[in-house]
């Protein structure tokens, strides 16, 4: 009996200790909820409720950072993980970014996202000399009568297209397939009029479906367990096969070209970025006089491949969307960006494509940086590599950072003195206040004017070191698609101010004319309508 009771007691206490020990465990001198520290769920119940309400993540932990006093805080949301930090500061998350590289690499909440859907590509990947070659190989290539409609997925498919030609040098169709649609006519009767392997709606639907399935990480309980199982049901072996199975149809069509220009001494020229990655390999091959590898196959090209598709075409098209909702309700700075357009553009006829990346137009310019700046698309974070400092604070090596890219406020004031050295020097060799100065003013509007210097001569210039730019995040591990999202970006805004006047949606119901969001792997609108006028 006295052995059963000692047994039992043993197990009490054990018990007791293991329940102790799923308790958030902060770091010391970084601020936290204190309610959070003493359950086990941590802050995960909070921030789950604010997403059922606002459809982001991200707005619970600005307001945390607010309430605490400070731009740095630690959330809890595992009982098995060490904390999480979030960085509210717009000056430190660029200086992390640009100039402390050799502190933080990629995080590794990113494998488990990203990892889930392309386990190969270089973003899953720590920065080593592999991972340096694998990114050098892509380093080089880069309705109307006012009446109000829902164009979310027009902007989504239309970007889906213009990067599927800029990347694999082929018209995918999406547009063509939805208008088809609208036009009474079957897909596969539209697709087999043009003689297209590639359906445009079949590679939107299984983007779509794989943006869900890397949410997950955010809303299941057993995220890792979840994900594995969802990866071996029907539904996404028929949507990554959708995937697979095109990609490699490409490559393989690609290498072939070039195979046949070597045999026959007539020079094909690149068509796309996949072009000039695959030339290079086919030509070296053919230089060793060794076979080519079955490239399809290689798990590395085509999850870079797809990582280009899939994060260039949703962040473009979320942009694009949020670009539009503050047009409708910036009407003032719309006709400003028209009026500049037209100077520049003078005619009936609509510019061409080299004349639109061509020109010098600094509102065009302040405009992009705002749509980029308001829609902050996605987030950044990064794994601390080192035992290191934030703001004063103490980071172990090991710390997942998140960074907050929205900079729609100024962040929670801190001593200058607590910055980091390089943060400090780069503030000091600009010279200009930045968010601190009438750049950081109203940030919650679309005000392009705020990246414009009007110089001695009285013209404008785009001031790009106006506040920080964190849309594409930034050093060595910045998005390298950045230039082909911002030639798109240039396009599409020119073509649509000199074609339309979007209207006002002031007289609409709530639900038509919201700046609600979702933060799924992406941040995009949770309603776009529009009223157009065709000019």
């Amino acid at each position: 009996m006295v052995a059963l009771l000692c047994i039992s007691a043993a197990l009490l206490a054990l018990g007791y200790l293991i329940y102790l020990r799923l308790h958030p465990r902060p770091l010391p001198g970084i601020p936290y909820h204190l309610a959070s520290a003493q359950r086990i769920s941590g802050d995960k119940p909070d921030i789950l409720a604010s997403f059922r309400e606002l459809g982001e993540f991200s707005p619970h932990r600005n307001a945390s950072c607010r309430k605490l006093g400070f731009p740095l805080i630690q959330y809890f949301f595992s009982p098995v993980l060490p904390p999480g930090l979030w960085l509210d500061d717009p000056r430190e998350v660029e200086d992390i970014l640009l100039r402390r590289n050799k502190e933080f690499d990629r995080s590794t909440t990113t494998s488990i996202i990203i990892g889930t859907i392309m386990p190969h590509s270089s973003i899953v990947k720590m920065t080593t000399p592999a991972w340096r070659a694998q990114r050098k190989m892509w380093a080089k290539a880069a309705k109307v009568d006012e009446e109000e409609v829902d164009i979310s997925h027009d902007f989504d498919t239309a970007a889906l297209d213009a990067i599927w030609v800029a990347i694999l040098g082929e018209k995918l169709g999406g547009l063509r397939d939805q208008t088809s649609i609208f036009q009474g006519i079957g897909r596969t009767q539209a697709k087999h009029e043009k003689n297209e392997k590639a359906s445009g709606l079949d590679m939107s639907n299984a983007l779509k479906f794989l943006n869900q399935v890397a949410l997950g990480w955010r809303t299941f309980k057993f995220p890792s367990l979840q994900l594995w199982l969802l990866k071996r049901g029907a539904e996404y072996r028929k949507f990554d096969g959708i995937k697979n199975q095109q990609i490699e149809r490409i490559i393989r069509s690609s290498i072939n070209k070039f195979q046949g220009a070597i045999e026959s001494g007539v020079e094909t020229p690149d068509s796309c970025a996949m072009d000039l990655v695959l030339r290079r390999e086919v030509q070296a091959a053919h230089k060793a006089g060794i076979p080519l590898p079955d490239l399809a196959k290689d798990t590395e090209l085509r999850d870079e491949l797809f990582l280009l598709l899939w994060a260039g075409h949703d962040t473009t098209s979320n942009t694009l969307l949020w670009w539009m909702k503050y047009m409708s309700r910036s009407q003032k700075a719309q006709s400003n960006l028209r009026a500049a357009l037209r100077e520049a553009f003078p005619g009936h006829e609509l510019p061409t494509v080299n004349e639109i990346l061509e020109s010098d137009i600094p509102y065009l310019d302040g405009s992009i940086e705002e749509a980029l700046r308001l829609a902050a698309t996605a987030l950044t974070a990064r794994r601390a590599t080192v035992d290191t400092e934030i703001l004063g604070c103490k980071i172990p090596k090991g710390t997942n950072v998140v960074f907050n890219s929205t900079v729609h406020h100024r962040p929670v004031p801190v001593p200058e003195e607590i910055r980091s050295a390089t943060s400090r020097t780069a503030y000091e060799k600009r010279g200009r206040p930045g968010l601190d100065g009438p750049a950081g003013d109203d940030l919650q509007d679309f005000v392009p004017e705020r990246w414009l210097i009007r110089g001695e001569d009285g013209k404008l210039t785009l001031d790009a070191y106006a506040i920080p730019r964190l849309a594409f995040g930034d050093g060595p591990r910045g998005c390298f698609g950045r230039k082909l999202a911002m030639h798109e970006l240039r396009i599409m805004i020119t073509l649509t101010m000199l074609s339309f006047s979007i209207l006002s949606l002031s007289n609409l119901p709530k639900d038509h004319d919201n700046m609600l969001a979702w933060e799924t792997m992406f941040r995009k609108p949770r309603e776009c309508y529009a009223k157009f006028v065709l000019l």
